[in-house]
């Protein structure tokens, strides 16, 4: 949801700014640059995670915990990124609060209680404190760009070929995030400024081009990202991403080059431009909505519907007023049309631009559109039974152990589970209860609702923080669910110790299991046997409805000594040897 207000919020100001821009225009410095650079930013590491997660989910080894096999600084990368956009918003709430609070600051004294003013007001206006917020902005977008580099290189070192959409995904992003770099180091000087020398000049050639970076990267950096999730692309798509991307950056690199503006100018954006955007916002929010389909709920609709109230409130110039003076530091008197400088190479490089992203946007559209992941696709219908147990699903092999110093009944373990997951306790059946090994095997009944997280993510996230009952009982140190392969690798160390025992004289006590095992399932007392007493249970399960059916034909009605029959069995495998 938070990219879909990201731009909703996008939108609503750039329609703001085209019915103003007769009279206002956004301000234009280093420090509203990085200010809002840091949510662009935010926006782009979002397409990164996306597009990395996507590649991973394509590759075998990687669909079973396949967040193990990313690299290792991709969570912390994650840690890093959430930790700027907290720090972004600290320091953008707390500027917002001081204009709104103290808005005659910038006002000259009429009376004695403009200058004998208490201390809170003193330090709102300490310059100090603003000195401070302007520098958490600009650690906020350091550490978002260091979060853009550091994904870029966890995509190219990922198991795999790099797509197209992968390698246009990386050369916006790198377009995108330099120029904004540049603007957000020079703002890094803790020198003292009243002396003159450690006064930076600003940097027309770095701000320009993060401004022309900030109109149109964010969202063609999602629409890339989200573009690879129909798992294919013909040699055209490709070539159509591939020619946005190069003019998305050589535009950035245009207006680099030559500015399109004399210095901090107030000046609108063109209309080309604005329509542009207001249609990769919508074409990037169509996209998510699509491919993330739980976020198609009545919260979504309902903010859709406020959205088109606010767009037709900011048409009549009653309502407008009202965020004028709101953004009244922001919005301010445009300059005049003087203020824009020439150049026929740079605008045409925007231009094209500008086409080639809404080509990129209507092609990723149209190929994310024409193959959905169809609803219920990898789910068993209800009305058809198979005959196979359920013994392939996460949500049926879920687990609970609970505390060595709590002696809890099977019903009371059921009820906390539901109060966790947020179920009926009906709908909870058990698998097995073993007392023994403190350990409780269950699953839940019927279908699952198609806008919440599966039932199995929702129990691991129970088990993190644990409340209720739950939290009286649940051993957290313990694994949420049964890994089937995890389970097929315990047994195959279980085997060749018993081998090696019966080649030798020697008996071991204890099995040396592989180190993924010790890993997840931990060191604790009683923990491996516990888990391995689940797994019995599972191959148990497993060898025992196979043994069933084939002792058991499908065809009744021919006959017991017919030689075709008996033919068909010795020559056919038993279903399910692959697995033995």
């Amino acid at each position: 949801m938070q990219p879909l207000a990201y731009f909703a919020v996008r939108g609503l100001l750039g329609w703001l700014q085209f019915v103003e821009q007769s009279d206002r225009a956004f301000m234009s410095n280093a420090l509203v640059l990085v200010a809002t650079g840091a949510a662009h930013c935010w926006a782009v590491v979002y397409a990164l995670f996306i597009a990395i997660h996507t590649r991973a989910m394509r590759y075998d080894g990687y669909h079973e915990g396949y967040t193990e096999h990313l690299p290792f600084w991709v969570s912390w990368t994650e840690t890093l990124a959430v930790a700027s956009m907290g720090i972004w918003w600290a320091a953008g709430f707390t500027t917002a609060a001081i204009r709104i609070i103290d808005d005659d600051a910038g006002g000259l004294p009429v009376d004695g209680r403009d200058v004998n003013v208490n201390i809170f007001v003193k330090l709102m206006r300490n310059p100090k404190l603003h000195d401070g917020l302007a520098v958490a902005h600009t650690i906020s977008c350091v550490g978002l760009f260091a979060s853009i580099i550091l994904l870029c290189i966890a995509m190219g070192l990922m198991k795999g070929a790099v797509t197209a959409c992968e390698l246009c995904l990386c050369f916006v992003s790198i377009g995108f995030a330099l120029p904004h770099a540049v603007v957000a180091c020079r703002k890094l000087n803790f020198q003292d400024e009243k002396k003159e020398d450690a006064i930076q000049a600003p940097s027309p050639a770095a701000e320009a081009a993060a401004q022309e970076a900030a109109a149109l990267g964010p969202q063609l950096c999602v629409i890339l990202a989200l573009a690879d999730s129909p798992g294919h692309a013909y040699m055209w798509q490709n070539l159509a991403y591939l020619v946005s991307a190069v003019c998305f950056v050589a535009a950035v690199a245009a207006c680099g080059r030559n500015p399109p503006k004399v210095g901090d100018a107030a000046l609108p954006p063109e209309s080309g431009e604005f329509f542009t955007c207001i249609a990769l916002d919508a074409a990037a929010s169509v996209a998510l909505v699509i491919c993330f389909p739980h976020l198609n709920t009545w919260h979504l609709w309902a903010l859709f519907a406020l959205l088109v109230v606010l767009f037709a409130a900011v048409w009549f110039e009653a309502w407008r007023d009202i965020l004028v003076d709101l953004l009244d530091p922001l919005l301010v008197v445009r300059s005049d049309t003087d203020k824009a400088l020439p150049g026929k190479q740079r605008q045409h490089l925007r231009r094209a631009s500008w086409a080639t992203t809404l080509l990129c946007a209507s092609v990723a559209l149209w190929d994310i559109m024409l193959h959905p992941v169809q609803e219920g696709l990898f789910e068993v219908p209800e009305d058809v039974d198979d005959g196979l147990p359920d013994l392939w699903d996460q949500n049926t092999m879920l687990m609970l152990r609970w505390r060595q110093s709590t002696t809890p009944g099977e019903s009371e373990l059921l009820a906390g589970a539901a109060e966790a997951l947020e179920v009926e306790t009906e709908e909870l059946k058990t698998q097995v209860f073993l007392p023994e090994h403190r350990l409780l095997l269950f699953k839940v009944d019927g279908k699952q609702n198609s806008t919440r997280l599966p039932a199995h993510l929702r129990w691991k996230a129970a088990l993190l923080a644990p409340k209720g009952k739950l939290g009286k009982v649940a051993d957290t140190d313990f694994p949420f669910s049964l890994n089937v392969t995890l389970c097929l690798h315990a047994h195959a160390s279980v085997e060749l110790n018993k081998q090696k025992d019966s080649e030798s004289s020697e008996s071991h006590e204890e099995v040396e299991m592989p180190a993924d095992f010790v890993k997840i399932v931990g060191t604790a007392p009683g923990a491996s046997s516990a888990y391995l007493a689940g797994c019995d249970w599972w191959t148990q399960t497993l060898d025992s409805f196979y043994h069933v059916h084939e002792d058991d034909p499908h065809d009744e009605d021919a006959p017991k000594g017919d030689a075709a029959t008996v033919e068909t069995d010795e020559d056919t495998p038993a279903e399910g040897g692959d697995l033995a």
